[in-house]
C-alpha cells in the first residue's frame, strides 16, 4: 500500500534543467502551504488511479484521509491506518489483525508521509510553473517538482493546485518505471470537530483482533 502515497496521500532525473527555481511557482505552492497550515486539520476524499504503461495496467481505489498536526487517519484499500504521532496502528479489516509500527519521524518520502504533499517543495525539490488555467470558473496552476535525489524511485511529481481556494486538486508521481499514481481530490472539509483520540486504534472497537507489533 506505501507506493501508492502517494498521506496522501503521493510529493528526477531532470532537476539539472533548471538553473534555480522558478519564482511564480513559489509564490503559489507558498500560499498552497500556508492555506493549508492554516487548518486545525483537513479531511480529504480521494480517488488514486494507478497506471502501468509497461504491462498495459490500470486500477482504480477510493479513499478518504484525516490529518492534525503530525497525526493521521487513513481508510484505503481495506485498511484502516491510525496514526498518533509516534505509533502507526494499520488494521487490515479483512483479517481482522493490525499491525504496529513506529515509522521515522524524519522521513520526507511523500510515499511514506502522506503530509508532505503540501510542503515537501520547501526543500529538496526543484519546481516549476508548467501551465495555467482555467475551468470551471475556478483557476488551475500545473507545477511540476523534481528531487534533487536521483536515487528516488519516481521522476518527477506534478500538483494541480485551485488558485482560487490555494487547495490541492490532484498530485501524480511519474515512477521511473513508466507506472503512475494519480491522487485526485473529490471533496476538502476542514476545521472539524474531532479530538486527538480519532487517530488512536481503540481495541475496544474491534473485537479478537490479533496484534502483530513490528516495533521489535
Amino acid at each position: 500500500m506505501k507506493k501508492y502515497f502517494a498521506f496522501l496521500l503521493v510529493l528526477f532525473t531532470t532537476a539539472s534543467l533548471f538553473a534555480q527555481q522558478d519564482p511564480e511557482a513559489k509564490k503559489i505552492l507558498d500560499k498552497l502551504s500556508a492555506k493549508t497550515k492554516s487548518f486545525k486539520n483537513i479531511q480529504i476524499e480521494f480517488k488514486i488511479d494507478y497506471i502501468n504503461l509497461k504491462d498495459d495496467y490500470k486500477n482504480s481505489s477510493l479513499g478518504t484521509i484525516v490529518l492534525q498536526n503530525d497525526k493521521y487517519k487513513l481508510d484505503f484499500m481495506g485498511i484502516e491506518s491510525f496514526y498518533d504521532g509516534k505509533t502507526l496502528y494499520s488494521y487490515i479489516v479483512e483479517s481482522n489483525e493490525v499491525n504496529i509500527s513506529e515509522p521515522d519521524t524524519d522521513d520526507t518520502d511523500i510515499l511514506s508521509n502522506p503530509k508532505q504533499i503540501f510542503t515537501l517543495y520547501e526543500k529538496d525539490y526543484k519546481y516549476q510553473l508548467i501551465s495555467q488555467s482555467s475551468e470551471g470558473g475556478s483557476s488551475f496552476a500545473i507545477i511540476d517538482l523534481y528531487p534533487f535525489d536521483l536515487e528516488k524511485d519516481y521522476s518527477r511529481i506534478r500538483l494541480q493546485v485551485n488558485t482560487n481556494t490555494y487547495q490541492l486538486k490532484s498530485a501524480t508521481i511519474f515512477g521511473k518505471d513508466g507506472s503512475s499514481y494519480s491522487i485526485i481530490v473529490s471533496a476538502f472539509k476542514t476545521n472539524l470537530k474531532i479530538g486527538d483520540e480519532y487517530f488512536v486504534f481503540n481495541e475496544i472497537n474491534y473485537p479478537n483482533v490479533e496484534k502483530i507489533d513490528l516495533r521489535w
